[in-house]
């Protein structure tokens, strides 16, 4: 048994229409549940009880076991002294208050159906290779309810990525354009460069990349060098040219380079920091303000024509230097583009609105019904156990597994909920 349950039975009124008596046998009439505290402190504000004909108002505080009141330190804590029911599975001890008041005490387990107890134990029971604790009950789940939730996780994720970005933005003081370089460098960096790609564009501030953007080739020098990849000799003319334009911008703007080396091994060459790096600096070419176009931007349709480009003509035949190859023009992929939209684009538009005061929930909810769902094992597993169609979906679930199956918050889940409350009625 957890404490979430009880919380659960509170909160979704499983107890109302029954005749509640504390352990000492006086009248509970639930006039108000209060409202769910997520933080420290009682677990239900401002509730209101009639207790044996008295009306009472105050907050409500739920265990396991009464004792653990004494456990936790209740006992001592001042955030506990407007405490006027204490919500209990077990009754294994009369609490106090700090002026040692005895607090009225609710054994809820008198009055929870077996059914919905065992219900609760089927969807928490550990299973020898599960992937989640319902994966068996989700595909039952009703449709709209879980578009609903898949949109709120969605939300929910976008809210705690603001926290990243808004630190970001205070550390550019409100550079929205410096900010989205970063975060669009991480995202041509994918997950294996980052953290280097993230570097390089902390090395560079915005106002030195819209002069050298006036140059494709000054701009790309410039990014090969400050990432390191232009500090050997090699034979090859354009890598020479390279060497001494950077040689160039480095001594013009003072430019320190980016200290986190660039990784190669077991990367497609479509996604090589050289490739990847040619391509920014054709895209910050054609859009040196790029930021107020993307935010301009409100369909995949709009953000794709404005990365619709490609490396120079040298990588139609190149990877690195040194190394002809077959000709190849090096563009960006829908499905790359799709992922920057997904994991920096989306992210930044939701926090920039939310710093300049607009609602951009319809705008945003569209363009992620429009992408594909992001190919990875979480979304993969979860393909074999419910539906997902869109790149929202797709989020919903990476948010939803990490946290709430794997910390089995399952009655803090709206799925959870659902298929407890529909194997109960």
């Amino acid at each position: 048994m957890q404490e979430d349950f009880i919380h659960y039975l509170w909160k979704f009124k499983k107890l109302s229409g029954q005749q509640l008596q504390t352990t000492e046998g006086k009248s509970i009439v639930v006039k108000s549940l209060g409202t769910h505290n997520f933080h420290s402190g009682p677990d239900f504000f401002n509730g209101r009880l009639e207790i044996d004909g008295q009306e009472w108002a105050g907050n409500v505080e739920m265990h396991v076991k009464a004792s653990d009141w004494y456990l936790h330190g209740h006992d001592d804590d001042p955030a506990y002294d407007n405490v006027i029911l204490h919500v209990v599975w077990i009754h294994d001890a009369e609490i106090t208050r700090r002026d040692e008041i005895n607090i009225p005490v609710l054994e809820v387990s008198k009055y929870v159906p077996e059914s919905l107890v065992k219900n609760y134990q089927k969807l928490y029971a550990i299973k020898k290779d599960q992937f989640i604790n319902c994966e068996n009950d989700i595909a039952a789940v009703d449709g709209f309810k879980k578009a609903q939730w898949f949109e709120k996780l969605f939300f929910e994720r976008l809210e705690q990525r603001s926290i990243h970005i808004n630190r970001i933005l205070k550390q550019t003081q409100n550079d929205w354009e410096a900010l989205f370089f970063q975060l669009l460098c991480r995202s041509f960096g994918t997950k294996i460069n980052g953290d280097a790609f993230e570097q390089l564009a902390q090395s560079i501030d915005s106002t030195t990349i819209r002069k050298l953007a006036k140059d494709a080739f000054q701009l790309e020098a410039t990014l090969l060098g400050q990432a390191g990849l232009l500090n050997d000799i090699k034979k090859d003319r354009y890598y020479k040219l390279l060497v001494d334009e950077y040689a160039f911008a480095k001594a013009k703007f003072q430019l320190q380079p980016a200290l986190i080396p660039m990784k190669f091994f077991r990367l497609r060459p479509a996604n090589y920091p050289t490739i990847r790096i040619s391509q920014l600096a054709m895209l910050y070419h054609n859009s040196p303000h790029l930021f107020g176009e993307v935010l301009l931007a409100k369909t995949r349709e709009d953000i794709h024509k404005l990365f619709d480009l490609k490396s120079v003509s040298y990588w139609d035949t190149h990877h690195v230097f040194d190394k002809e190859t077959v000709f190849r023009e090096k563009s960006l992929t829908a499905s790359f583009i799709d992922l920057v939209i997904i994991n920096c684009i989306v992210p930044v538009k939701f926090a920039h609105a939310q710093f300049a005061g607009k609602d951009k929930t319809e705008e945003l909810l569209q363009l992620m019904y429009d992408l594909k769902f992001e190919s990875n094992t979480i979304v993969g597993e979860f393909k074999k156990r419910t539906e997902i169609n869109n790149a929202l979906e797709s989020q919903a679930v990476l948010q939803l597994k990490s946290h709430y199956c794997d910390v089995n918050k399952c009655l803090s889940c709206d799925i959870g909920v659902s298929l407890l409350r529909d194997k109960s009625s």
